[in-house]
């Protein structure tokens, strides 16, 4: 492979050496690996990989995770993280609202439906010459559900830490660094979540007794609330409105034609008068519908049932009108049997109101995308947690954490796999990244970060194949990417 390593993949990853298995601490509840540390001028740069255990704090507890560097004779505390139980969470952020003072100390929240979780940890302090021969001891310190601090854990991590040196004192002539961010390829997400969407659902009524026997008020009162609990499932997202309610009703045979109709219109406007009074939306897109007969729901009904002479009621249905004697018809073909079977298995069926909720969704604007980011990113759409990651510079802890979240949010979505990958990539985790794309290898979308992903595992032929059909695509990422890799033979 000649320099291909040195020269591109190992060092645009800022020269990285990761622990080959994790490291425990507080109680074998937090999993440290993929340790890196990088000097950069006066600067070190630590970053890790922190997964924890779902039973590492209760909902009502938090946990303060703090690294720390240290010899004999110094010591260099590092940035915190705190791991917050929801309710501590929620808590805390009902505080930091009413007070107007933000927290200044990154916040992780704990998910309880996942049995593990994880962040990035990545901070930079003040470079000094001992660094290069510390250790690596991480402290958690516990806050029970009182709010007094418990127990505080020291844990040795690391006996030494592998420092790679950044700074320019004593460049490698035959060595290029890179910041790997210049080459991998963001996607942003296609569709718009600022727009209307519609809910659709269906409340089927069973047994012989008909829609006239079930109106009234009980009835009403039914459907509404059966209605109303899909709005408050949906009002739930930040920035959605219900904007428009429509109702269709229908309806089956009961022996007159004319005054089944004229049930089915009384009864849509006794429906839509309590809606009103209900005030689930604005009256101007409340529609409701009924139709009295729904024979096309009762042919196909038929068509697939095992009733006798099915085949006969079928062609009745299409050769005569509801008006010339449709019913009656079915009634005198086989003794009355197919009717009275019809009556008992089919016509139930029919009867049934079909609805469908038109929403609007109006986004985050930035200062509560922020915090809802912290409190409950599982309610933000794809376009959202995009936009708020566009508060941030590109390349930053704060950016690559939320594309990561995306693709664990959004597990089906090419844009957001594919991003998390490019943000594994410039992490130096490979298998994560391979991971990522594993689905979307043959996706046009994907081919940029697969070049990058194969130039990382040592194969070159495969990365430039896929780096070649990126950058015809047109990816300005893909033709930089090759730019420098022809320059190393």
């Amino acid at each position: 492979m000649k320099l291909l390593q040195s020269a591109f993949f190992l060092l645009a990853f800022s020269g990285v050496a990761s622990a080959a298995s994790a490291q425990t601490v507080y109680g074998g509840q937090i999993y440290v690996n993929s340790e890196n540390f990088t000097r950069q001028g006066d600067l070190l740069r630590v970053r890790m990989k922190v997964s924890y255990d779902s039973s590492v704090v209760g909902s009502c507890e938090s946990l303060t995770f703090t690294p720390v560097l240290k010899t004999d004779s110094a010591v260099s505390v590092l940035s915190s993280v705190v791991i917050n139980g929801r309710e501590r969470e929620r808590d805390a952020h009902r505080t930091e609202v009413l007070s107007e003072v933000r927290r200044n100390i990154p916040i992780v929240v704990k998910d309880s439906r996942a049995a593990k979780r994880y962040f990035v940890y990545d901070t930079t302090v003040p470079y000094k010459d001992w660094m290069q021969d510390c250790r690596m001891y991480v402290e958690s310190e516990e806050l029970n559900c009182t709010g007094h601090r418990g127990h505080v854990y020291e844990d040795l991590v690391l006996k030494n830490i592998y420092l790679h040196d950044m700074s320019n004192d004593n460049p490698d002539p035959n060595v290029h660094y890179y910041n790997l961010m210049d080459y991998v390829q963001f996607l942003q997400p296609q569709g718009s979540d600022i727009d209307k969407f519609h809910r659709s659902g269906e409340i089927q009524i069973f047994g012989n007794k008909s829609l006239a026997k079930l109106s009234g008020s009980r009835f009403n009162h039914t459907v509404f609330n059966t209605i109303a609990t899909d709005v408050k499932s949906e009002l739930q997202r930040y920035g959605t409105s219900l904007v428009g309610l429509r109702i269709n009703g229908f309806g089956a045979p009961i022996g007159n034609y004319r005054r089944n109709e004229s049930e089915a219109m009384e009864r849509s406007l006794d429906l839509k008068k309590y809606l009103m009074k209900q005030k689930l939306t604005n009256r101007n897109d409340l529609t409701v519908g009924w139709l009295a007969e729904d024979w096309d729901s009762i042919s196909s009904l038929v068509a697939g049932s095992g009733m006798n002479l099915r085949e006969a009621v079928v062609d009745i249905i299409k050769s005569i009108d509801v008006v010339n004697g449709r019913e009656r018809e079915i009634q005198n073909i086989g003794h009355g049997m197919p009717y009275e079977y019809m009556v008992k298995f089919i016509f139930p069926k029919v009867y049934r109101i079909k609805y469908t909720l038109t929403f609007r969704h109006d986004g985050f604007d930035s200062n509560s995308a922020m915090q809802h980011l912290g409190s409950n990113p599982a309610t933000m759409t794809l376009g959202e947690l995009y936009a708020t990651a566009g508060f941030y510079k590109k390349g930053s802890r704060e950016y690559n954490d939320i594309l990561d979240l995306t693709a664990r949010l959004f597990p089906d979505n090419p844009e957001a796999n594919i991003n998390a990958a490019g943000v594994a990539l410039t992490r130096n985790d490979v298998t994560l990244a391979h991971k990522y794309l594993k689905r979307w290898e043959t996706d046009p979308r994907a081919y940029c970060n697969m070049g990058l992903l194969y130039l990382s595992e040592g194969n070159r032929d495969k990365a430039e194949v896929y780096l070649k059909m990126a950058k015809a695509a047109g990816v300005v990422q893909a033709d930089k990417a090759l730019t420098e890799l022809m320059k190393i033979k």
